[in-house]
């Protein structure tokens, strides 16, 4: 069974809560991520999102160089310990409507999982199970998968 502990990443970008939005939101250009974690003396205070930006400082007039992170992230933080099935990650990401999950051990943040590389997991586990499945037709039809140049090995 695979749990979140092989899928996450473990390249985690954090900002800590004293920083402004506007670095946050740089270190998260820099990085190419979606969120930061918030973290304080190695424990999760919260996350901030692009979300979080557009709908708590730029939509409400706030200034970015101004606002503290802590001000406009999210504190209370859903969570899931390292060891947990994907299958519990992939409803709560869907239950939670959220896009960005840390991943933690003994609740010290160790990775993190964003939808988007838990939607790549699925597809690359459906394209394995269909691979899969038209080789076990080609061996039942008579046809070596492998040959694909048309002939055979032993003529």
């Amino acid at each position: 069974m695979a749990v979140i502990g092989s899928l996450m990443k473990t390249k985690m970008v954090t900002v800590t809560p004293t920083a402004t939005v506007e670095e946050a939101a740089q270190s998260m250009a820099q990085n190419e991520v979606g969120a930061v974690l918030v973290v304080e003396e190695g424990a999760l205070r919260g996350i901030l999102s692009e979300r979080d930006v557009v709908s708590r400082v730029i939509a409400e007039s706030l200034s970015p160089k101004e606002t503290k992170v802590s001000e406009v992230a999210t504190n209370e933080v859903v969570t899931v310990e390292e060891n947990v099935h994907v299958r519990d990650c992939a409803a709560i990401l869907r239950d939670r409507s959220i896009r960005h999950l840390p991943v933690t051990r003994d609740s010290r943040p160790v990775g993190i999982l964003s939808s988007r590389d838990f939607q790549a997991y699925v597809v690359e586990g459906l394209e394995r199970i269909i691979d899969r499945a038209r080789y076990e037709e080609a061996l039942d039809k008579g046809y070596d998968p492998y040959d694909h140049l048309g002939g055979s090995y032993g003529r």
